[in-house]
Parts: structure tokens; C-alpha cells; sequence
């Protein structure tokens, strides 16, 4: 589950008593001039006003187009928070990050605090959502900086909840729930209801998606005490957002906790909160919320194995979502999907739960590399030693301690995501990974031919019978000694990876023909004397090579003339070298 967060609330003060003040001798002007004009597009753009954000998003921009021809700064920094709060709430989140960022500066000075912080909020947001995490990070970073500044509860309770959506969205939900329970531990009672509100419902939403996240590789208690905690704040939540009858709100925080519900087994309840959430995204023109409570309702028909009526919502829910311009959200869609791959099983349609299957692999995998490459290359880096630059004084000495740990973790997800477990080796991310970097520093220089570059597969040789004849044990055994053999004999810049099962992958950069045949052969030559003394009884073990050269410089090819060259060894009697091409 995806954090579920609200656009800009809409003003505690009259909007157009604001307005009204920011347009200079306005009293006498007719209802066709400029001025009247402004003030009729602003009205319309309020959040509190308008009928659906995709049209207060154009009020929005008609308004702060004309702010601009008038020079009137202050209804323009109003007009661009207010655009902010639609195309975050409609999910035009591209859009939001690309329009939003260069006119920030609209926003400077204590005229516009409270519209910067929410601007702010939502761009950190919106960052997180679409996997720009440098941008999201720079926004929360910002957030943090004014709360430190100034002292608010409220704006305490503001920052930690954009810092710890940036946690969550790069795959850290731990350290997110951490972070909000702290703030609300500090702040909470001398924040004001809505950003506690606000607060209590991102604990809400972060239990729910470590849940998610948790999957089925923990105890059922630590899965269950995600939900207890999900629900605990939720209900929180839904109590104060009675008090204050704002229908956003109503929509997150009945989605979150509907959501909860059902994942506990309450059906009933649980589908009145969906329902109610859903009909009240659909009436103000939320479409970001909508499609997320959608895949719950698509989750609820299945705990009612009403498995043909939820394949065809969520079939219908991404055909709407594609229909938009932009990325699909990657949250959504994977729930989306999974919702219909398990619609599909259920309903012994294989085929195209597998189809729905292999998309949430590959979003899974592309999210993950993002995560990682943020975590390792941004958020250590520069986030953590910016925050640690904000923070007071006797703090600092935590924020280190914080930011040596999230290294730590970082680097440690790192190589675990690009390691094969049983032989230390990298594993095939890593092995496309670097085949990518190197393919492009052999074909950097356009004006010089592209530099040398060998591939060779490596294939035990009768390795099923070796499982067959010595056990499953014995088999892993001699991968991890012939893993050890070959890390053995490359040079530091080589790439040696396992491709799964028996296949080992060798990229020898800057190396020409007669020597990759040289360094092959004598791979080949030492496996088959390597002695196994941890598999009494196997006296020995063979390897087959297929090797292929470039030019050309290109992955796919390489493969392909290396896996032919590879399969002409073992038709040829094995434990020998071919080369491709």
C-alpha cells in the first residue's frame, strides 16, 4: 500500500478575502477587466470551490497566467500552490514536478509560508510517488529546514511526514515509521488536528504498506502487529477528520483504514469505508486516490471470490490509468495487477496470470534498482549529510551515528540485490548492469575504433548427474568450488557471474582474440584438473565454453553468438572451447 496523502487543504481563511487584497485598485474595476477577470479565475481554482481538481487545475492555470501578464506576485504564488494541490490530487504528477519546480521562487517570503511548506510537501511527495527521489529529497531537506527554523509543531509533524515518505519510497518503510512516531511523540499534542490528522494517518498508511512489503517472509504475528498498528492510528485518524468535515481527508483515511479492515477479515465494515472513500474520490475528481481504493475494492471482491467481477474491474481500472498522460503510478499499478493475477489463478485462466505476473516482476525489479541506486547514491551521500548540516547541535552526533547505519544498510542491500546467494558471485542484475557500463566506455570515442571486448558462457558439464549420482549437497558444493576457481584466475576489472543453475557468465574487457581464447582455454583446462575433495567419489568435473567476440558491441548479440558457440561445444563432446561468429 502506497502512502495515501492529501493535496493542499484548502484555506482556513476566506480565499477571496485573500485575493481580494492582492489585487491593487480593484474596488472600481468592471467585470470584464483584467483585474475581475483574475479574481474570477482564482475563485474557481480554490480547492474549497472548485468542482473537481482536473478543473480546478485549469482555473489554476488560467489564473496564474494572468497573475503573470499582471505582475501581481502575490495572486500568483496563490494561484501555483493551488495548481500544486490539483495535479497531485488528479495524479498528474509529472506534470505537477515539471510545472511547479522552476516557480517556486513565487513562493519566497512570509506572504506565501504556509502555501510554500504545502507546495513543498507535495512536490516531496510527488517526487517520491514517481520515483525522483533527488527532487523529493530536496523538498523534504527544504521542509526540514524551515521546521527547524521555526520551531511549529505542526511543521515538525509536516517535514517528518515528507522525509518519511522518501524513506518509504525507497524501500525503508522501518526507518519511515520510526521517523512519524517519533514526531508525533514529540509534537503531536501541541501540533494542531489537522497536521496531526495528517500525521496519524501516515502511520496509518506506512504499517499498511509494510504489510505489503513484508509479504509472507515473516511470522504471521509481525505481519499482524503491522495491522493492528495500521488500524490503531487509523481510527485516530478518522476520528478527527470527523470533527472537521473535510471530504479529502474523509477519502484517505476511509481508504487506508477500509483497507486495513480487510486485510484483518472485516469484510462488511471494510467495504462501507471503501465505497464511501471511492464515491467521494469519484465526486471531487481525485483520481490518484480513486485508483488506489479501486485495487482494494478489487482485493475485497476476491476475499468474496467474486473473482470474474475483480479481473474486470482492475482490466478496467489500467485501461484507465494508460489512457492518461505520464508513467503509470508503480504503486498502483502492481497492486492493480496482483489483484488480477490472483483473479486469474483463481479462475485457472494461467496464461494471462501469468501475463499479469511477469509485469509486477519486472516494476518490482525496476523499483528495487531505483531504490537501491537512491539509497546508495543519494540519500547517504547528500541528503543525510545536508540533514546532518541542519540539525542543532546536540544532535549531530546522532545524525552521523544515523547516517553511518543507513550507509551501512545501503551498501548491504547493494550487494545483497546483485549477489548470488550460494557462490558469492554477482548474479545476472549485476552481470547486465556492468556489460551495459562497459559496452559504452568500448564505443565512447566515435573517432577511434571501439576497443576490444570478449563474452564466454561456461556450462558444467554433466551437471544433472552429479545432482543425480552425489545429491543435491554435493552439486552445490562444486558450483561454490568452481565459483572460486574462476575468481581465482580473473583480473580485477573481469565480469564473472552466475546466470543461475550451472551457467556462469566471463566479460573480459579490452581483451583481444588470441588472448580471450588464451584465458578461456585455461579455465577450461583447470577445471578439469581441480580435484574435489569435498565430494568423496567425484574424481572429476568438465566445463564447456562458448565464447564470442565483439564487434559487434552489443549485448544481445554477444549473448547469442556465445550461447550458439556454447551449444556447438556440448554437441561437439563437451569440456572444450568454441568460439562464435
Amino acid at each position: 500500500m502506497s502512502i495515501v496523502v492529501p493535496g493542499s487543504s484548502p484555506a482556513r481563511r476566506s480565499p477571496m478575502i485573500r485575493v481580494r487584497m492582492a489585487l491593487p485598485n480593484d474596488s472600481g474595476s468592471s467585470a470584464g477587466s483584467p483585474q475581475a477577470l483574475l479574481r474570477q479565475a482564482l475563485e474557481a481554482a480554490d480547492p474549497a470551490r472548485a468542482k473537481d481538481s482536473l478543473a480546478g487545475a485549469a482555473a489554476a492555470r488560467h489564473a496564474l497566467a494572468q497573475a503573470q501578464a499582471l505582475a501581481n506576485t502575490s495572486a500568483a504564488g496563490q494561484a501555483l500552490a493551488w495548481l500544486c494541490a490539483h495535479l497531485y490530487r488528479s495524479g498528474h504528477l509529472l506534470e505537477l514536478r515539471q510545472t511547479v519546480s522552476p516557480l517556486l521562487p513565487l513562493l519566497d517570503g512570509d506572504a506565501h509560508r504556509a502555501e510554500r511548506r504545502e507546495t513543498l510537501r507535495l512536490l516531496s511527495m510527488a517526487g517520491s510517488e514517481s520515483g525522483a527521489y533527488e527532487a523529493a529529497l530536496d523538498a523534504a531537506n527544504r521542509l526540514v529546514s524551515e521546521s527547524a527554523e521555526s520551531g511549529e509543531p505542526g511543521l515538525a509533524l509536516t517535514a517528518a511526514f515528507a522525509l518519511a515518505a522518501c524513506f518509504d519510497r525507497m524501500g525503508d518503510s522501518w526507518q519511515a515509521i520510526r521517523v512519524m512516531t517519533d514526531a508525533l511523540g514529540e509534537h503531536g499534542e501541541r501540533a494542531p488536528t489537522r497536521e496531526r490528522m495528517v500525521a496519524l494517518n501516515a502511520v496509518c498508511a506506512l504499517s499498511l504498506g509494510n504489510w505489503h512489503r513484508i509479504g509472507d517472509t515473516d511470522t504471521e504475528a509481525v505481519r499482524a502487529a503491522q495491522l493492528d498498528r495500521a488500524r490503531l492510528y487509523g481510527e485516530q485518524a478518522l476520528a478527527l477528520v470527523a470533527t472537521m468535515e473535510d471530504p479529502v481527508y474523509e477519502v484517505t483515511i476511509g481508504g487506508n483504514l477500509g483497507e486495513v479492515l480487510l486485510h484483518q477479515g472485516h469484510l462488511e465494515p471494510a467495504r462501507v469505508l471503501l465505497d464511501r472513500a471511492h464515491r467521494k474520490a469519484l465526486d471531487r475528481g481525485l483520481a490518484a486516490y480513486g485508483w488506489r481504493i479501486e485495487c482494494s475494492r478489487g482485493a475485497w471482491l476476491l476475499a468474496q471470490e467474486r473473482h470474474e467481477e475483480a479481473l474486470a474491474a482492475m482490466t478496467a481500472l489500467l485501461a484507465e490509468m494508460a489512457a492518461r498522460d505520464g508513467p503509470l503510478p508503480v504503486a498502483t499499478e502492481i497492486r492493480a495487477r496482483d489483484v488480477a493475477y490472483r483473479a486469474c489463478r483463481a479462475l485457472g485462466w494461467f496464461e494471462a496470470a501469468l501475463a499479469h505476473f511477469e509485469v509486477v516482476e519486472r516494476l518490482e525489479r525496476q523499483r528495487t534498482v531505483a531504490q537501491l541506486r537512491a539509497l546508495s547514491e543519494i540519500f547517504v551521500t547528500r541528503s543525510e549529510a545536508h540533514q546532518a548540516q541542519r540539525m542543532a547541535e546536540r544532535r549531530t552526533d546522532e545524525a552521523r551515528a544515523e547516517a553511518v547505519r543507513q550507509r551501512l544498510r545501503a551498501q548491504k542491500f547493494a550487494q545483497s540485490a546483485e549477489q548470488d546467494a550460494l557462490t558469492g558471485l554477482a548474479n545476472r542484475r549485476h552481470f547486465e548492469r556492468r556489460m551495459a557500463e562497459l559496452l559504452e566506455v568500448a564505443t565512447a570515442d566515435p573517432s577511434a575504433e571501439a576497443r576490444p571486448l570478449a563474452l564466454a558462457l561456461l556450462d558444467v558439464d554433466h551437471f544433472k548427474s552429479i545432482n543425480d549420482r552425489f545429491g543435491h549437497p554435493a552439486g552445490d558444493t562444486v558450483l561454490v568450488a568452481l565459483a572460486q576457481l574462476l575468481r581465482e584466475n580473473m583480473r580485477g576489472g573481469d565480469v564473472l557471474a552466475r546466470l543461475g543453475g550451472e551457467e556462469f557468465v566471463i566479460v573480459l574487457p579490452d581483451t583481444p582474440a588470441d588472448r580471450a581464447r588464451e584465458v578461456c582455454e585455461r579455465l577450461r583446462e583447470r577445471v578439469e584438473r581441480h580435484a574435489w575433495p569435498g565430494c568423496p567419489g567425484l574424481e572429476r568435473v568438465t566445463a564447456s565454453i562458448g565464447l564470442a567476440m565483439a564487434p559487434p558491441h552489443d549485448a544481445a548479440e554477444l549473448m547469442r553468438r556465445a550461447d550458439q558457440a556454447l551449444y556447438a561445444a556440448k554437441g561437439g563432446g563437451r569440456n572444450r572451447l568454441v568460439v562464435g561468429g
